[in-house]
């Protein structure tokens, strides 16, 4: 798996569910999109493979809280999920469904995982953590390799939901839906949660929107505009980890109005953003202190989370 992949993928590993809906949600995708069912003489069983130790201990834990009879364990690079409780699950997550006395798969989304929006992105993590990667190695690429059509385009619609377009593409046998601009790619990042891997692809974007302009200049121009960078880079990782955390429409309006122009408009200097604010530059600077106070109380918040 590629470093970069598996970076974003621990980082989701890690976060915290809100409500028992988006556990089922994140398990629904899960196995929907990186699992496969096997039927022996223990019953049924869904193999989910190259899950991480992390991911696997999330996953039991998981399967303890919403289903009984049912246990993870990890056999070598594989996941397995095996009890008495897995056909039940099966239905309780909306994967299989009943026609008439037949016992069908359902080759799409189940519509009542994802309702609440809470739920939609817990959705979109277990789809990334089951099917998706992402890179920076060419260009900037997400993706989620599925194997049914159906299912694709109910992941597309489910994007869209957040203003994310994910394109369709077939692959072998795989339905792909893919992400290329790296804005839409930093966006669903951060929908997900990976901040850390918002980050680094953010401040590859500025850099090489920078470099486009600086071949000529001086040294000393260059300089500038490193700190500059540096600058806008820790501008957009607060802003993208106030987003990711409670959202920009929590913030006071005019809080809000200067994250979103920052994040629209990352390369822009301090005096362009100002003047294009309508803005004095220290009235401009103060807000923009004030976000990376606000983004400084959250990391503090999760390191005592963490510690408790």
């Amino acid at each position: 798996m590629d470093g970069y992949s598996l970076s974003a993928k621990n980082e989701i590993t890690a976060l915290s569910f809100s409500t028992d809906c988006c556990k089922r949600a994140f398990l629904s995708a899960l196995i929907h999109t990186g699992g496969s069912l096997v039927f022996g003489h223990g019953g049924m069983r869904v193999i989910i493979p190259a899950a991480t130790a992390a991911l696997e201990k999330k996953i039991d834990e998981t399967l303890r809280e919403v289903a009984d009879g049912v246990r993870a364990v990890k056999d070598g690079s594989e996941t397995v999920i095996e009890g008495q409780g897995v056909l039940p699950l099966m239905f309780g997550l909306g994967i299989f469904a009943k026609r008439g006395e037949e016992t069908v798969v359902n080759e799409g989304i189940y519509p009542g995982l994802v309702r609440e929006n809470c739920c939609a992105v817990w959705y979109i993590r277990g789809a990334f953590l089951g099917s998706g990667s992402a890179s920076l190695t060419k260009g900037y690429h997400l993706e989620f390799a599925l194997s049914g059509e159906a299912l694709a385009l109910d992941l597309i619609e489910l994007l869209a939901r957040f203003g994310i377009e994910g394109r369709l593409v077939g692959r072998k046998d795989k339905h792909v839906v893919y992400i290329k601009e790296g804005e839409a790619v930093s966006d669903c990042l951060a929908l997900m949660g990976a901040s850390g891997a918002v980050v680094e692809l953010n401040s590859r974007l500025i850099m090489r929107s920078f470099r486009r302009d600086t071949n000529r200049r001086t040294n000393c121009e260059i300089a500038n505009i490193s700190k500059t960078v540096n600058a806008a880079v820790r501008q957009c990782e607060d802003i993208k980890l106030i987003e990711s955390k409670q959202g920009l429409a929590s913030l006071p309006e005019k809080l809000e109005i200067v994250a979103r122009a920052r994040t629209e408009y990352p390369d822009e200097s301090f005096a362009t953003l100002a003047e294009r604010l309508g803005l004095s530059k220290s009235t401009l600077k103060n807000r923009l202190n004030k976000l990376g106070e606000i983004a400084e109380n959250i990391r503090e918040r999760e390191k005592e989370s963490n510690r408790d």
